[in-house]
């Protein structure tokens, strides 16, 4: 069973993807756990450390990739594991609601992780034209997981890492 805490979260993202983050208030979330709003807002100060929470596991993940990433299909195979682990918070903080990247600590976090993963993809001594290709490349990563979130994951996998492989079918690497 779900701790408290657990449980918040699990509803929040639920509340937040059924109505939006700014349509979902703590009030909401509390009475849909049979709690009171007291007793969230122990847990979590404000709704935004509620967003902040659902945003950590992923960021967290994204972290892990690029720090044993050695080369570029290191880092294009962990990253798109981080993407598929977190479809779905993606799926609906992407498409149907930007809050979550419109957190300053989020946004920056995130643009310093696909900066790193950049570096790493585009490798060693990369000219500008290498630069924007490993930009396109890890760009290819994110969209279609957000797009097709619910498509089964194996499947999901594969038509990425094709698509990928194809971009980069004249590389040597």
């Amino acid at each position: 069973m779900l701790n408290t805490r657990a449980r918040i979260l699990d509803t929040a993202q639920r509340l937040f993807a059924e109505q939006g983050y700014q349509h979902t208030s703590v009030r909401q979330i509390a009475e849909r756990l049979g709690l009171t709003k007291t007793a969230v807002l122990y847990h979590f100060p404000a709704k935004v450390d509620i967003l902040l929470a659902l945003a950590e596991p992923f960021l967290a993940d994204l972290e892990a990739a690029v720090g044993v990433a050695e080369d570029r299909w290191g880092a294009i195979e962990g990253l798109l594991e981080a993407h598929l682990k977190h479809r779905h918070l993606l799926h609906n903080n992407v498409l149907q609601d930007l809050a979550m990247m419109a957190q300053e600590s989020v946004a920056r976090r995130y643009a310093r992780l696909m900066l790193e993963a950049n570096r790493l993809v585009a490798g060693p001594g990369p000219d500008f034209a290498t630069k924007v290709q490993a930009a396109q490349a890890i760009a290819m990563l994110s969209d279609p997981v957000i797009i097709y979130a619910d498509a089964p994951i194996d499947d999901l996998r594969a038509a990425v890492l094709a698509g990928v492989k194809a971009f980069y079918s004249d590389d040597s690497e």
